[in-house]
């Protein structure tokens, strides 16, 4: 049996933001739990769950998880790779999609796209091409096998660990790799929409508004056309933010 499982790599320890990930992205619904809500459901992918830390501050996150309906797993803080494996030992994962936490506007269509590709391609690794999609919209997908390849290796580094798939982007040539084009509206990698600072968490709520405002929805396309609307965009953000 096959099974693709998206995985979301979640904890509340961040240098610059603490706790981003359990901010609201607006009334009382977190970045986290929109991200749930919208992954959820997305073509070609068997289950979205989870994977935090055992840190006490990641309590949280795990009856964040159990609210939304999404299974919940625990594992090392800083090994990221061993966290990933754990969660594909569990759900009898053979195919995993890389989702991390701090960017609410991951699109289950872009996803669903790189993930038709990565089988249609016989894939270890698939992701999108550089300088397609906005930063915080992209979506990694990778063979478990890959994974517990580079997990078993003793050279592995404590960097590799720590990143799950930055041994393989910096070795392409060792893996069955494809990547995926993105039509031309979509290709804004100038654009940045995941959260590291207060600054960049007033961005995508605000983003969000204005989607909500105009009636479209949240996909790549339109938050792509907001953004080119720069001048609108950034009065927006200035009279929130005032």
């Amino acid at each position: 049996m096959t099974r693709t499982v998206a995985v979301i790599q979640a904890r509340t320890g961040s240098n610059r933001l603490p706790g981003k990930i359990l901010e609201p992205l607006y009334d009382d619904v977190s970045l986290l739990a929109y991200q749930c809500q919208r992954l959820r459901s997305i073509e070609g992918v068997d289950e979205l769950v989870i994977a935090t830390t055992e840190a006490p501050d990641d309590d949280a996150v795990v009856k964040l998880a159990e609210a939304q309906g999404v299974r919940v797993f625990r594992g090392s803080e800083e090994d990221v790779l061993s966290r990933f494996l754990l969660v594909a030992d569990a759900t009898l994962a053979s195919t995993l999609i890389r989702i991390t936490s701090d960017s609410p506007f991951r699109d289950p269509d872009v996803i669903a796209k790189c993930v038709a590709e990565h089988r249609e391609h016989g894939a270890e690794y698939t992701r999108p091409a550089d300088g397609h999609l906005p930063k915080g919209l992209r979506a990694e997908v990778v063979e478990t096998a890959a994974l517990r390849q580079i997990h078993d290796d003793p050279a592995t580094t404590a960097r590799d660990r720590e990143h799950v798939t930055i041994h393989i982007r910096e070795h392409l040539d060792r893996y069955r790799t494809h990547i995926v084009d993105f039509p031309e509206a979509l290709r804004h990698p100038e654009i940045d929409l995941s959260v590291d600072t207060p600054e960049d968490l007033d961005v995508v709520r605000s983003v969000h508004a204005e989607l909500m405002a105009r009636g479209w929805p949240v996909d790549t396309l339109h938050i792509c056309r907001l953004m080119e609307e720069y001048a609108v965009l950034r009065s927006i953000i200035t009279d929130l933010a005032s």
